[in-house]
């Protein structure tokens, strides 16, 4: 059923098709999780730049950044329901929260108390529940895409 239908009108194939592709809120929370993820773990790497470290320790930042960076690109494509996105993003944020809770145990014995560090492990966890829960509507849109698309109507969304 077409929601966005006139009352009173039956919709045609395709409407319910186009009403089909568009993302659910669900979907919207799920992509604005995993960028939010990215983002705090992102500042985690940004915020430990500051301190002057000796030896392996010293490529944590870039290992937190180097994670947290396409978890923006991956935040907005999931919010524009991309199925692939949402595979990605469960991948991905399992990695980002094993990388996250990592350092946050490394900080944490050397005495290094961070708030982003301590809020990481968590919006990682969080972003990675909504991915495997978006991913069923990212999938049931971008196949009404690909069926628009056979039909011969590319929305571009």
């Amino acid at each position: 059923m077409n929601p966005y239908a006139a009352p009173g009108t039956v919709s045609t194939a395709m409407e319910d098709e186009v009403a089909a592709s568009v993302p659910t809120p669900l979907v919207r929370m799920s992509g604005a999780a995993i960028a939010l993820a990215g983002g705090v773990v992102g500042l985690t790497g940004l915020q430990t730049l500051m301190f002057t470290m000796r030896g392996p320790i010293a490529l944590a930042p870039y290992a937190l950044l180097g994670v947290a960076l396409p978890h923006l690109v991956l935040g907005v494509m999931v919010f524009r329901a991309r199925a692939w996105a949402a595979l990605a993003s469960i991948a991905g944020c399992f990695v980002l929260t094993l990388v996250s809770g990592l350092w946050l145990l490394v900080a944490i014995g050397h005495l290094l108390f961070s708030l982003y560090a301590l809020l990481a492990p968590v919006a990682s966890v969080v972003a990675l529940v909504f991915a495997f829960v978006g991913l069923g509507p990212c999938q049931r849109a971008s196949a009404a895409r690909a069926r628009l698309r056979a039909q011969g109507m590319d929305l571009g969304i």
